[in-house]
């Protein structure tokens, strides 16, 4: 398998299970509700909703930049989540999420392979680390929704 499918596939093994870690976004939002994903707790300013809105957003952000357009980055950075208030609202949020991983993916499988060591924009790192940082940005992030949904359950 080529290493851009690899990377295309740890996204998704990242948003949907069967990575290495044995955790993934759907496995811990599995059985948070809305209260809990609006919740706010001592360990963060954000919520597991912002946060899985701050994901997508990025993801999003890559998929743009994949296709050649660099895009400023307000300082809201993703985290200006709409108000939610349903179930439905927070169960089309995280659909929107993991629509995003599979855009995403499928972005990194057609880039082009020779492509990989090159600046993913002019003035950016190379698309391969870039790549690998979608992969740390959604981990370090998948972390934090666990230990706020522990804290938001304890309650």
């Amino acid at each position: 398998m080529e290493v851009k499918s690899l990377i295309a596939q740890h996204i998704i093994e990242a948003h949907e299970g069967g990575n290495w870690t044995g955790n993934s976004i759907r496995e811990v939002l599995k059985d948070v509700s809305i209260a809990v994903a609006t919740a706010q707790t001592t360990a963060s300013v954000n919520t597991i909703a912002s946060l899985l809105h701050h994901l997508t957003y990025w993801n999003n952000v890559m998929i743009m930049r994949i296709s050649g357009v660099a895009i400023e980055i307000p300082e809201i950075n993703g985290f200006d989540v709409p108000q939610i208030s349903t179930e439905e609202e927070w169960t089309k949020l995280q659909a929107d999420n993991l629509k995003s991983a599979h855009d995403l993916a499928s972005a990194i499988s057609v880039f082009e392979k020779h492509d990989l060591n090159e600046p993913i924009l002019p003035g950016y790192s190379s698309a391969y680390k870039s790549f690998h940082g979608c992969i740390e940005h959604i981990y370090y992030h998948l972390g934090q929704i666990t230990i706020i949904k522990q804290l938001a359950t304890l309650s």
